[in-house]
């Protein structure tokens, strides 16, 4: 079908209010996609950070009030206005992103005869839900949707096992695409010593560190609590934690209350991530649950081994052993364990930052994500041909 169109194929991509990786990534798709003969649209809540983004680019936004938690009566008019928008559209493709984007927008595609229905699962399958009660009535709702779903995307391998498993989705409609990044301006040489001197970091310093949202599923407390021995055990070392979110004044006050608080620093959201990166001697994140980690991609193209957490898809960026070091979940002391060896091993820290940097320009770059999903798509338009 696609091969037979006259015109650019039309996608449009809907997403709830979003940050972080899952806005780039939507970003990514709607400028990229272009050269690969799709033309892209993106249906979201209108004045958010990605319609600032979008309209920078030229991306066209149709404003959708979708709303992050459960609301009947919002997620009914949402349903409502964007089945209009892909009725009027004809849209050959509509492309969810998340649990919350992907109920309404399935929903409004049924209801606007769309044919083409594709999600992509970026973290928890089941979008955080707990309680026994609401687990089992999100399954069921899932379990439906996924009859009229033409692909499931999972951004990693361990989230397409969840799917299969959890809401038990056929394989064949299952299919991993890794999130890519632009490598270029990562794999670019940048001078630490300014950085350093931004952050108020000796240039002799030995600094781990990372950028992240301060958001639960990021595990910034047990990270301080891990670094904390390390400090201590070399008088040299910071920890450097970037980023901004509803758990950062909770995670500074835990580090004030440490025998090394001087040496944890929390410069707030930092937009210059490879400057940043710059500054560090190896990448260090615990995360309680990681759809796949663009953060630590960014890290290893920058040349950086990483000490990380095995979780969700870490394993499939960070190879541990080969490209940095994986702790098993909720052993702080391993984490701690892996932190100090990479201090005081210069050789391993090196060959491990070479590998990282030549596996992330082998597996995540921005066009090998583009290629693998113009696949996808092409694969819907096929079959339904």
């Amino acid at each position: 079908m696609g091969s037979e169109l006259k015109r650019p194929v039309r996608v449009l991509h809907v997403l709830r209010p979003a940050a972080g990786g899952m806005r780039q990534h939507v970003l990514q798709l709607a400028t990229g996609m272009v050269a690969h003969g799709f033309d892209s649209q993106i249906a979201c809540p209108g004045d958010t950070e990605i319609v600032r983004s979008a309209f920078a680019a030229g991306i066209e936004i149709r404003p959708v009030p979708i709303v992050g938690p459960p609301s009947p009566v919002r997620d009914i008019e949402a349903i409502i206005v964007l089945s209009d928008i892909i009725r009027r559209g004809a849209f050959d493709i509509v492309h969810a992103h998340g649990s919350k984007a992907g109920l309404i927008g399935r929903i409004a595609a049924m209801l606007a005869r769309s044919r083409n229905r594709v999600v992509t699962v970026h973290n928890d399958v089941l979008g955080g839900s707990v309680r026994p009660a609401m687990h089992r009535a999100v399954v069921r709702i899932e379990r439906f949707l996924a009859r009229h779903t033409s692909r499931m995307i999972a951004v990693s391998d361990a989230l397409r096992s969840e799917l299969i498993e959890t809401i038990g989705l056929d394989p064949a409609l299952a299919v991993t695409v890794h999130n890519g990044i632009d490598l270029a301006p990562f794999l670019a040489s940048v001078d630490p010593g300014p950085v350093r001197d931004r952050y108020g970091i000796p240039r002799d310093a030995f600094v781990f560190g990372q950028a992240a949202r301060f958001a639960p599923q990021k595990g910034h407390e047990a990270l301080v609590t891990a670094a904390v021995p390390v400090l201590e055990k070399i008088p040299n070392a910071y920890l450097l934690l970037a980023g901004d979110g509803p758990l950062l004044e909770r995670v500074e006050r835990v580090a004030s209350r440490t025998s090394v608080a001087s040496r944890i620093l929390f410069p707030g959201f930092e937009s210059d991530v490879r400057g940043m990166l710059a500054a560090l001697d190896v990448f260090a994140s615990a995360p309680v649950s990681e759809g796949l980690g663009i953060a630590a991609i960014e890290a290893m193209a920058a040349g950086l081994p990483v000490v990380s957490v095995r979780t969700g898809g870490v394993p499939e960026v960070v190879v541990d052993g080969e490209t940095g070091i994986l702790a098993p979940p909720g052993d702080i002391s391993s984490l701690t364990e892996a932190m100090v060896r990479l201090a005081r091993d210069p050789t391993v820290r090196l060959a491990m930052g070479r590998a990282g940097r030549l596996r992330a320009i082998e597996e995540f770059s921005q066009e090998t994500m583009l290629e693998r999903t113009a696949l996808v798509y092409r694969e819907v338009l096929c079959s339904d041909s």
